[in-house]
């Protein structure tokens, strides 16, 4: 049922060593750090004159915004991020194979981590983000894990790395949270951990805050999210307010997001290889049988040079053509059918729209119309039936700040609709790929299966 609503709204010690035959990992190897990769710290200036809320300064080291982050090979790595006051002399992470004896401490190894994108905020300590990243777990494996200097240390937290091969997963997708974050995007969050906690990572349809430069911000966004970033992987892509920076002078790369998001994922460096502004930006995940890849739309605007459009594209096109999963899922900020009032991102259609419907991509992620809608099954801008390949396209939002649902493609979309926070559930299994978005409040209100063939092409099926 296609609706419509209202108007517009802005607004340590060290442990012993384990074994290589637990860990997988040689000794050699780890003293040389092939098994780690981590951003050297650049300190970013700040402006006396940029809007502060002052707190208390930190008076500790103790990890805060503790999160996992998807890696380029999730069977095989994970990564980690935090913050503290700092610089700490000897950033670590620590991790055993997941024992209910306590004394799984005996079997821990302990990793070198490094700073990444310190930055100074007013009327606080010098805070610094550390990132690491740990290669050859075991597939199918959970691991405790904890992060810190060696004394003071974050709360012992789980993660579980990938199967090596095609099995059942599910995932969280959700849209723009950016506004009042710790006072209503908190619900939402914790309403999609209810619903799936089992989910594998988190999909952020991009602006993740509202000035992408903020610290006050990021600190709401972590405050929401709460336990579950150190629980659920994120796989975020930059929407356009993460890409606000501090100072009024523009960057080399405009389109780029601002380091403070940087400091909060250590995510896959797979992007563009001649272009290295969009590292961490623009890069895919193999997931047990799915292929995710993340654009960062803003470096496709029109005004963006050809040379770093083009790219992009490129790059896309590349890792679409070298696929060898029988699922692919992709995500961007900016819709490819917009779903709000007076809104149509055609630069973009024109650019992405065509390299899906070649290389048959199932489904598309999308936020920043703050309304919800979803697609039927369309290639070359027009419904197919199930005799045809298709994508769908969706676009949701998890945050209060609202837009009027009237999309210029309603006839396009079997359902639309504003003035609802939502989160996504994304089950796959085998040929099925199920699809159900919810209210914070818990309603279903939207749904759908794929069904794929052995010939690639999907039967659809609504679930509304």
């Amino acid at each position: 049922m296609k609706t419509s609503t209202s108007p517009q709204k802005d607004n340590a010690t060290t442990k012993p060593v384990a074994s290589r035959r637990n860990f997988m990992l040689s000794a050699a190897a780890l003293g040389s750090g092939l098994f780690a990769s981590s951003c050297a710290a650049t300190k970013e200036k700040t402006v006396a004159t940029a809007p502060v809320v002052k707190k208390e300064p930190i008076k500790s080291a103790y990890p805060e915004r503790v999160r996992l982050s998807c890696a380029a090979d999730p069977a095989h790595m994970q990564s980690f991020t935090w913050r503290a006051a700092g610089p700490l002399e000897k950033p670590q992470v620590q991790i055993a194979p997941l024992s209910a004896s306590p004394n799984f401490e005996n079997a821990t190894l302990t990793f070198s981590a490094k700073a990444k994108a310190p930055f100074t905020i007013l009327g606080r300590n010098q805070a610094y983000n550390y990132a690491f990243t740990i290669t050859d777990l075991k597939p199918e494996t959970p691991y405790c894990y904890r992060v810190g200097d060696g004394k003071k240390w974050s709360e012992w937290n789980v993660f579980q790395t990938a199967s090596e091969k095609a099995a059942p997963f599910r995932f969280l997708y959700v849209g723009d949270i950016q506004n009042d974050i710790r006072s209503m995007c908190s619900r939402t969050m914790r309403m999609a951990f209810q619903h799936a906690p089992d989910a594998r990572f988190i999909v952020y349809a991009g602006d993740l805050v509202t000035e992408g430069y903020s610290d006050e911000l990021w600190d709401e966004f972590s405050y929401a999210n709460g336990v579950i970033s150190s629980l659920i992987p994120a796989l975020p892509t930059p929407g356009n307010h993460d890409t606000h920076h501090r100072t009024k002078k523009m960057p080399p790369y405009p389109f780029n997001a601002d380091p403070a998001y940087h400091g909060h994922f250590e995510l896959p460096e797979n992007g563009p290889s001649d272009l290295p502004a969009l590292n961490q930006e623009v890069y895919y995940v193999d997931y047990q049988g799915v292929r995710m890849i993340s654009l960062n739309s803003n470096a496709l605007e029109d005004g963006t040079p050809p040379k770093i459009r083009n790219a992009q594209l490129a790059w896309l096109e590349k890792v679409l053509q070298n696929n060898p999963n029988r699922w692919t899922i992709a995500t961007h900020h900016h819709p490819i059918y917009s779903t709000s009032k007076e809104r149509d991102n055609e630069w973009l259609r024109k650019q992405l729209r065509p390299i899906y419907d070649k290389y048959q991509v199932d489904l598309v992620l999308q936020g920043h119309d703050h309304t919800y809608g979803r697609t039927y099954k369309l290639a070359g801008d027009q419904i197919v039936d199930d005799s045809k390949f298709g994508t769908i396209y969706a676009v949701s939002v998890a945050g209060p700040k609202m837009y009027n649902s009237n999309p210029k493609f309603d006839s396009l979309m079997p359902v639309y609709f504003g003035e609802k926070q939502l989160f996504q559930v994304i089950s796959i299994d085998g040929d099925q790929l199920k699809y159900e978005s919810y209210t914070v409040s818990g309603e279903r209100v939207d749904g759908f299966t794929l069904e794929k063939g052995a010939n690639g092409i999907s039967k659809y099926t609504s679930t509304i």
